[in-house]
């Protein structure tokens, strides 16, 4: 198993995401999201209510990472969870160029490909999760 930093960072993308897409499900990847969702929000549901109506917020990330901390202490949880998250790993649910924190005094700055592949599917791509700040040049996204 990859180291648990790692594969915590995943299973929190997995999390915010079911819960942002938790309302619509109309690819089977989507589906198999939406059925990790249904199994863990019970789990997150009563302590962060507001989860679903703007889960990618900082202050949400933030306490849902607290509670994931939490809930992996229990080893029956933490084995189930490594279950559903490789699962959802082999169905190839990807995410690309993610960028958490911020980034100050760089004078440029390119997130993204160089070439654009449209038969490259990414459910979450060139994201930038963080203040900017004394950036001469900044790039985000495809063919830069």
């Amino acid at each position: 198993m990859e180291p648990i930093s790692t594969f915590l960072v995943a299973a929190m993308g997995y999390i915010l995401k079911g819960a942002a897409q938790s309302k619509t499900a109309e690819t089977a990847k989507e589906q198999l999201l939406g059925k990790f969702w249904q199994w863990i929000r019970p789990s997150f549901i009563k302590d962060l209510p507001e989860m679903e109506e703007a889960p990618e917020t900082p202050e949400i990330e933030t306490k849902a990472h607290a509670k994931l901390l939490e809930l992996i202490q229990d080893e029956a949880f933490f084995n189930d969870l490594v279950k559903r998250i490789e699962t959802l790993q082999k169905a190839g649910i990807k995410e690309k160029n993610l960028v958490k924190g911020d980034i100050k005094r760089v004078k440029k700055i390119k997130i993204g490909d160089k070439e654009y592949s449209p038969d490259e599917i990414f459910h979450r791509k060139n994201i930038l999760e963080g203040n900017i700040e004394d950036v001469e040049e900044f790039t985000v996204g495809d063919r830069h």
